[in-house]
């Protein structure tokens, strides 16, 4: 069985990455369940080959050190890709990446 896990610590907060992840499995007319509990998020995305989860779940926010008010707010993104050939990962990561790409940190 072929299967490789990828974790992503994403400076966003839990509900921005819910909404971005629903757009982007929307738009990509990827097929998909999402299922939630108390403490997190998973989406079941069902490709021509291989399924793939994404596990949604938010980190302990913090404070900067350098300006008092500003609160950061953390997600952690677990991809986990079972029998999903190589160009439908990568297709995957790159509208991933896009999504969430934030211009000046």
């Amino acid at each position: 069985m072929d299967e490789k896990t990828i974790e992503w610590n994403l400076g966003f907060a839990y509900d921005e990455v819910i909404v971005g992840l629903e757009k982007l499995l929307s738009e990509g007319t990827y097929a998909h369940t999402r299922t939630e509990t108390a403490a997190e998020a998973h989406f079941q995305v069902m490709l021509a080959q291989g399924t793939f989860r994404l596990k949604v779940q938010p980190l302990p926010s913090h404070q900067s050190p350098f300006n008092l008010p500003v609160v950061f707010q953390r997600t952690l993104l677990v991809m986990t890709f079972n029998e999903v050939s190589r160009q439908d990962e990568e297709t995957f990561l790159h509208r991933l990446t896009l999504r969430f790409l934030r211009a000046g940190g």
